[in-house]
């Protein structure tokens, strides 16, 4: 079987705008095209500058935001944003790794839509959104323990059920 891992590498693919490459240049972006989908990795830490860039530079929608969790990788999760521009209709994967127990900001200053998905992302992985207004659970119930979406947790969950 064919090796299906995205490779990253320091320049960006050719079906990379200018106006991407400039608004990414000082966030040392790490680049990768896999399967027709560009993609971008960031540093943590730079998060919402590099989004703010993205969007001065014409991406004014905010597609997705989400995370993958990898328990066997340090640091354990990457967060993903998906931007594109209407203009245009180019879009990007924004990809930053973020530790266990680590924070990141939050994307609600520049899109109101990103209130919603870090809130589920929180809820379903336990991540923390520094900075946005409410971050509280939404699917599963105020007091519950787990993160449901992280690959450890228990199948049959932590509720047990009674005739």
């Amino acid at each position: 079987m064919k090796d299906s891992s995205i490779q990253y590498q320091d320049a960006a693919p050719a079906e990379v705008s200018a106006a991407a490459r400039a608004a990414l240049a000082p966030f040392a972006p790490r680049w990768s095209s896999h399967r027709g989908t560009v993609g971008v990795r960031i540093p943590a830490e730079r998060w919402l500058e590099a989004f703010q860039a993205l969007k001065a530079a014409g991406f004014d929608f905010l597609v997705d935001h989400t995370a993958v969790d990898y328990p066997e990788r340090t640091p354990r999760f990457t967060v993903v944003g998906v931007v594109m521009s209407l203009a245009t209709q180019e879009r990007l994967i924004v990809k930053a790794h973020v530790a266990e127990g680590a924070s990141i900001a939050s994307l609600t200053p520049l899109w109101a839509s990103a209130n919603w998905a870090e809130r589920e992302t929180y809820d379903m992985f336990g991540i923390d959104f520094a900075g946005h207004p409410e971050l509280t659970r939404i699917y599963m119930p105020h007091d519950y323990d787990g993160w449901p979406m992280r690959k450890d947790f228990p199948l049959q969950g932590h509720l047990r059920f009674r005739d």
